[in-house]
């Protein structure tokens, strides 16, 4: 794993169109709007016309999962049921992870409570980051940046706390559950809501100068709140549990002063029936990315990619 930075990404990025730019045509701010199957091949059609080909590449995102699904309803494509995740940001002074992040960058810690046995896990761990907000379809949550320029690092490490939920017949919208408690988040708080662990433990709701008096110095403005009324018992419990167990390998994570941001939500599509080659049972049609509810993160998407475009060069060179 290398660590470029938010900064350093929009760097990748240009290179990268750069590179394909001569090779690829690029359509951008040109929504898709319907996928078709034809005789010959596939049409998309979008709000600059229509475009066809004999393979078809679908990979719309995490956030395009409600616009798959719907690509689905319409060609018959077989979906499952898949999870979401919940939790909050996690924001502390850097020197309490730093024995961990100075050695690996990311650490993936994963916890199982002892009350209900859920798991709960690190995700997304930035050293010497700041938390910002994340507009999803509307919807204000959580989540964290971290900058390879020192000239834009802060003293905190910010990570986020997630518990999967997964759900069973005959509920399906996974999804939903997660933007009904988000918007919940956002109807209280205006948005993102802060509290500090101390006061959550207590049971009293953080204050603007309780935020002030924090030794921890917050890196996103958020409203002081009551995550308690907002995040559920069994998903709260397990967060807390799971601080009080990171707290005996980084002491002062359990700190009154430790910051938690919430929401935080991790949407995932439903799970797109594919074969082992990412291909739809209409052939020549594939899902890739975490559009396809099978890969959950960057590199897992990237791999995906690389994979089908492989798969395609091999079928037409046959």
């Amino acid at each position: 794993m290398r660590h470029l930075g938010t900064d350093i990404n929009y760097v990748v990025l240009e290179n990268l169109y750069n590179e394909l730019k001569e090779k690829v045509e690029f359509r951008f701010n040109c929504a898709a709007k319907k996928v078709r199957k034809g005789s010959a091949g596939y049409t998309v059609e979008t709000e600059s016309g229509e475009f066809t080909g004999d393979y078809c590449i679908i990979s719309a995102g995490r956030s395009g999962s409600k616009w798959m699904e719907q690509v689905c309803r319409d060609m018959d494509i077989p979906t499952h049921s898949n999870r979401v995740d919940i939790g909050v940001r996690v924001e502390l002074p850097a020197e309490v992870f730093a024995h961990l992040t100075d050695e690996l960058y990311e650490s993936k810690i994963v916890y199982r409570t002892e009350k209900y046995g859920d798991l709960v896990r690190t995700f997304c761990m930035n050293p010497k980051g700041a938390v910002v907000n994340e507009n999803t379809n509307g919807i204000v949550t959580v989540n964290g940046h971290s900058y390879e320029d020192p000239a834009k690092q802060t003293g905190n490490t910010n990570f986020a706390l997630l518990v999967a939920k997964h759900f069973s017949e005959p509920f399906k919208d996974s999804n939903g559950y997660g933007e009904s408690i988000a918007r919940l988040s956002n109807m209280l708080g205006g948005g993102v809501m802060v509290q500090r662990f101390g006061d959550l433990i207590r049971g009293k709701r953080s204050t603007p100068e309780r935020i002030r008096e924090s030794f921890t110095v917050p890196t996103l403005q958020a409203t002081p709140g009551d995550l308690s009324l907002v995040i559920p018992k069994r998903i709260l419990d397990g967060i807390i549990e799971m601080i009080y167990a990171l707290d005996t390998i980084a002491p002062g994570t359990a700190n009154d002063d430790t910051l938690l941001y919430g929401v935080e939500v991790k949407f995932y599509n439903m799970e797109v029936e594919i074969n082992d080659n990412l291909e739809t049972l209409h052939k020549g049609l594939y899902a890739i990315g975490d559009c396809s509810g099978i890969t959950h993160s960057l590199s897992h998407a990237s791999a995906s990619g690389v994979y089908v475009a492989r798969h395609i060069a091999e079928s037409v060179n046959q």
